[in-house]
This record gives C-alpha cells, structure tokens and sequence, in this order.
C-alpha cells in the first residue's frame, strides 16, 4: 500500500491502559496515548513535559514522615505548611521561613496523615481522633499560635440577679436569669434568682426589679433578661452594657427567643471529631470513634458555639446521624449546595429541601453508594473529586439540574493499570495555569490529571520524581499554584517546589530537573549547594548549555566553561507514545493487526528543542530537533512549527510513535502526522 499520513490533531483523552487498547471504536481512542511520563495534557489537547522541582529544603528530621498543607490568607500571604513530628514549619516562595521558625503541634509525625483541616482566613480549624478539636492562629509569617477550640462561648456570664418585688401577698414566685452579649455572641445564663410570696404582676403597678452584678472581662454590648414561664425561659427585655438593671413590668416573656443550653461535646477521649469544614457560615465537625456516623454543625455565623435554645431555632446548632444500610462513617465533608457528606458506603447530601443547613429541617439525602476513603476530596471548578472507599478509584461529583441532585463518573475507568496495587494517599489541585489534579500514591509514585469538566476532559498520565513522593499541596504564587512535594531519595526527605512551567521562553527561564539547585549571578565555572546530591550524577544547564552526567563531588560540580545562570539537578525522561495505528481502509476494514511501517513524520511544535522522534521498532539513531545529533548549545532557539523527522524502515503490527525528551529543555507537543505504509 502507498504511503499515507494520517494526523493525530489532540491528545485530550490522555493515557488509555492497556484493556482499552484493542478499543479502536471509542472516540478516545483516536486522541489517546500510549504511554505518557513525565508529561502532562493541556485542556486544548497538546502535551508537554512537565517542570522539574528545585529543592527548597531537607525537613527537619529526614527519619520521620511530614505532610504539606496549604494556608492561603489573601493574594500575598500564602504559605505552605510543612508538618513534621510535634512541629510545623513555614514555607513561602519557597523557601523555609525563619532561622527555621517552629511552631509546637500536639501531633506526632506517625497521626499527621490522619489530620483534617479546613482555613477560615486567620484560623485553620484542625481535626484528629485523638486530641481535643485544635485551631492554629496566624498573625503573620513568624506569628502562629495552637489553641483548643470552645463549644461553649467564650464571655462569662454575669453574676446571679436578685429580683426584689414591689409588693408581697400574692404567693407569687418569679424567676429570672440574664446574659450578657460580646461582639454579638451571647454567653450562656446566669444561675437563677427568684423572687416568692410575690405579688401578680398582672395587677396595677405591680413590677419586679431585676439586678446582677458585670461579668468579668470586656464590657458587654448588652445584656439579655429572661424569664421562667411555664417551663420556658423567655426574653423579657435588654439593657445596654453598662445599666445593670431591668424593671419587668408584665413584660409578656418571648420563649421562642430563649436562653443558652450548654454543651459538653469533643470532651472527653472517643468523642473527638476526625473531619471538619465549612459550609453555610456553619464549622462542622464529624465522626469521633465513639460516633463515627455523626455531624455537629455550629451557630450560623458563630464558628466555635454549639449552645442551642431551650426552643429550637433555624439558625441554632444542630447533630444530625448518616443513616444508611450499615454504620456510615464519615470521611470527608465540602460545602456545596447542600454540606456533601462523603462515608465509608455513600455520598449523603445534608441541608433542608431548599440546600439550607437549618437546624429545625434536617434532612439527608443519598446521592451515590461508591464510598470514600480517608483521603481530603478536592474542590475543582463545580465539581467534587473524591477517593472512592478502595483508596484506587477517583471520582467526580457534580450537581445537575437535570437530576436536581448530584452526579458523577468514574474518572479512572481509562486507566486502571495506573492505580493497580496502589491507592491514592494525597493529593493537590493547580488551578492556575494548567487545571491539573497530582495524586501521590502509595508507592510514592505520582500521577496527574488534566480535568477541565466542561468540556468532557479527563485525561491521565504517570510522573516519576526519582525518589518516593509523601505529601503534596499546592500553593498559590504570584502568577500560578505552585506545587510543593516531600520526596524521600535514600535517606533522606527533601521540600521540594516545582517550577513555574508558563514561563518559557528560552530554556534557561523554566528548570526540566529534579531535587535542583538554580544559579544567577556573576560568572563562575563552578556549581555549588550540590551537597544533598553528594556522589550522584546530574545534568546541568548553564547558559542554554547541556552538560550531562556530571558527578557532584564535594557539594559542587566544575564545567569547562564560565557561566552566569545555571540549573543543576537529576535529570529525568518525558515521553509520550501514540497508540498503535488504526485507520479505515477503503473497502477492507481496519489496518489494526496489518504490519505497518512510518517511513516519516510531521510534529506539530511549541517552544521546544532536543526531541527524539521514533517509532516503537526504530533501531535507527534519534533525531533532535535542530541540533543535529550532537549540538545542543544557547545558540539554537525554541522552535515553534511543523518539523519533520525521518523514521526506520521496521514492520510491526502495533506500531506506535513515540516523542521523547531526556535533555533539560522543554517540549510542546500539538500534534503527529506520521506516513504509514500498511501491509507491505
């Protein structure tokens, strides 16, 4: 058969595994890879090579675990905060803040994984199991403080009121307690004081006066009087925060505006919450082992008072229990439409039939039976990602108004082999530039997904970073989320902060290695802070220039020429490989099973230098583009087009091309033309 070229435009489905490689009739296939590592898929269907991570420091003690949780105040106050064993450190920009600053935590680096958190500006409110409901404050980059948090409020209340009647002779008894209120939230009651033999204050000038003594303290705004009337203590009246006075005058008591009853949750060991978030102005906790299948939300607005009134309110605290088939612990909780209740057997939406979290209407509502496991669900766009109870299976959860409820897929469906023996241990979403979901895995390999949902994107590829990646987190930076990684290489456990992947415009702006030290300054022959790389072979890019397998001795390595600007780090491959070929042959079917061979092909380019271009069978050496074969000097500039590579003459019924960049320098792939002859 003649030569033809057949043109793959998109790579939008990302990595296919290896069952659905003999799915020729899916869409999919037609945009799918391979094989993917080391790159990522753009929402617009082009790949490239992912950035390196420069190394931002060792952590504090390289023999235990540390987690990265992202703290982000406002546009300039981001941080992430490193984890360790009883300590937290802060990194920004990256670098470790302080000579390093440390802040003491109650946690151990062996129940770090297990911590839930969630962020309210200067607050993260943070669960575990074991410990008392904890909020670590933040008043500055090297001003953090650990505190428990109340249930109760926190102002006093005032002292006992003595009531005096004007009259005595009725056998009346009347019986008053009072409040006082501070930055809106209103304390629990006073102790009562009554009044006997008093006489009925529905008669002409009859009138009882109530006094109390100032709580210690701040000023209150005013004080609240209530008092008891058939069981039910009701509002009578308020006094600013100064008078310390009421006279009741037959005031008819309002009990559905009510005293204060305290609480006693998260008191005591088997009663501390292990989830916790936000959702409608409410702080949710949920799932103490003592009650796993349990949710306490707070007072609308009043983050750390569970107190509710003696007559139920909308916007009271409220507890409400997952029920289902078997006992549903909660695992992981967002705030949507309605609070979404993520347990080990279900998905439960909470909120009256309005979405409203009301304490007076609770209701649930069960929107999917795949459960979840112990891994944070992420935020991305207007859906839910979330680790389905296996730990392998990421799904998504949407709502629809279709449905008028919540709905999703199974967004690993493609690539099983990916998560196979494996489960998802952490997690972080990069908005900004890319759209991209990093999923550490439990062997310490990293995958990544593009997920842009509005236009039916999903699409997987796999990373390795040389080492066991931990933890991860994203953190917003200046112009895009950076990611950070804690990745254990030998014995030890590096911070590291992947490069800003948009800036490339000539090779030396974006970093393309691992665990990396990076150099600008006056010209020098000589790289150093290569002490945490001692005895390993690195690549180095100094000036545009390539220098491979350079081994660091004594902390520095020494090139033959001067530089001024210089990456240096541990090199790695990123390779995408097209899917076996599979076209229509006019009158015979398919090509896929014939032997076929690309004598050539066209790459569509984007900023790129120093690709090798092959089929699956080439024995023929690598092409680059516009280097030869052996140049790969400043001189040469990103190129932007269509190139074409000449390929080998090999027959394979799966032929497949691949496009390979093992040099520190970056790659764009838009699209593949390749000219298949087929059948011989």
């Amino acid at each position: 058969m003649a030569g033809t070229y057949t043109f793959q435009p998109s790579f939008a489905a990302g990595v296919l595994g290896p069952g659905l490689q003999g799915r020729i009739d899916l869409a999919k296939y037609q945009v799918g890879l391979k094989t993917g590592e080391n790159i990522f898929i753009h929402a617009h269907g082009g790949f490239s090579n992912r950035a390196g991570t420069r190394l931002v420091a060792e952590v504090p003690d390289s023999t235990k675990f540390h987690r990265l949780i992202q703290f982000e105040r406002d546009d300039t106050q981001t941080y992430a905060l490193l984890f360790g064993d009883n300590t937290m450190n802060v990194i920004q920009n990256g670098a470790v803040l302080g000579a390093p600053y440390v802040l003491a935590t109650p946690y151990a680096s062996t129940q770090i994984a297990a911590l839930s958190y969630v962020q309210s500006i200067d607050v993260m409110y943070l669960a575990h199991p074991s410990f008392t409901p904890r909020k670590m404050l933040h008043s500055g980059p090297l001003a953090w403080a650990m505190a428990s948090v109340a249930t109760n409020p926190p102002n006093p209340a005032p002292g006992t009121p003595t009531v005096t009647s004007a009259n005595i002779g009725d056998g009346k008894t009347y019986s008053y307690r009072v409040s006082s209120v501070v930055d809106g939230v209103e304390s629990l009651p006073s102790a009562e004081g009554s009044v006997t033999n008093a006489r009925d204050l529905n008669k002409d000038g009859e009138q009882n006066t109530i006094t109390w003594t100032a709580p210690a303290g701040p000023t209150p705004d005013e004080y609240r009087v209530y008092r008891l009337r058939g069981g039910v203590w009701g509002y009578v009246g308020f006094t600013d925060g100064v008078t310390l006075t009421l006279l009741d005058d037959n005031i008819d008591p309002d009990t559905n505006t009510s005293i204060r009853q305290p609480n006693t949750l998260f008191a005591s060991d088997g009663n501390y919450p292990s989830v916790v978030t936000l959702a409608q102005q409410r702080l949710i906790w949920a799932a103490s082992d003592n009650q796993p299948e349990t949710v306490w939300a707070s007072l609308i607005g009043d983050y750390e008072n569970y107190t509710r009134a003696m007559v139920m309110k909308a916007d009271d605290r409220f507890i409400i229990d997952i029920s289902g088939e078997k006992l549903n612990r909660v695992r992981g909780m967002v705030g949507m439409q309605e609070l979404m209740v993520f347990t080990g057997s279900g998905e439960y939406g909470v909120g009256a039939a309005n979405g409203v979290l009301s304490a007076t209407e609770p209701r649930q509502q069960r929107y999917g039976a795949s459960g979840s496991s112990g891994v944070r669900p992420l935020m991305v766009g207007d859906s839910i990602l979330y680790v389905d109870r296996s730990g392998r299976l990421v799904r998504d959860l949407r709502y629809t108004y279709e449905l008028d409820g919540y709905a999703g897929n199974d967004l690993t469906v493609f690539v099983p082999h990916f998560f196979l023996g494996k489960q998802v241990v952490d997690w972080a979403y990069c908005h900004a530039p890319y759209g991209l979901v990093w999923v550490v895995l439990s062997d310490g390999s990293v995958v990544s997904l593009t997920y842009k949902r509005e236009q039916e994107v999903w699409a997987w590829t796999i990373h390795d970073f040389g080492g066991v990646v931990e933890s991860c987190c994203s953190v917003s930076e200046d112009t895009y989320d950076a990611l950070y990684l804690v990745v254990r290489r030998g014995d030890k456990r590096f911070v590291e902060r992947m490069s800003n992947r948009l800036l490339v415009e000539d090779v030396m702006e974006t970093c393309f290695l691992d665990c990396a030290v990076s150099y600008n300054g006056v010209s020098t022959m000589t790289m150093t802070g290569l002490d945490h790389l001692e005895g390993q072979k690195i690549n180095i890019v100094a000036d545009g220039d390539v220098y491979e397998d350079r081994l660091v001795t004594g902390g520095q390595v020494v090139l033959p020429v001067a530089f001024t600007r210089a990456h240096a780090g541990l090199p790695y491959v990123s390779e995408g490989e097209t899917l076996p070929i599979a076209v229509e042959l006019q009158g015979t079917g398919n090509s896929r099973g014939l032997p076929a061979k690309a004598t050539d092909a066209f790459v569509q380019l984007e900023k790129t230098r120093g690709i090798e271009v092959q089929t699956s069978m080439n024995t023929l050496p690598a092409q680059m583009v516009q280097t030869g074969f052996e140049d790969l000097s400043d001189d040469i500039p990103l190129f932007t087009g269509l190139q074409k590579f000449e390929l080998g003459p090999e027959w394979d019924a799966t032929a497949t091309i691949k496009v390979r960049q093992k040099f520190p320098l970056p790659m764009t792939v838009l699209g593949i033309s390749p000219k298949w002859s087929i059948g011989r």
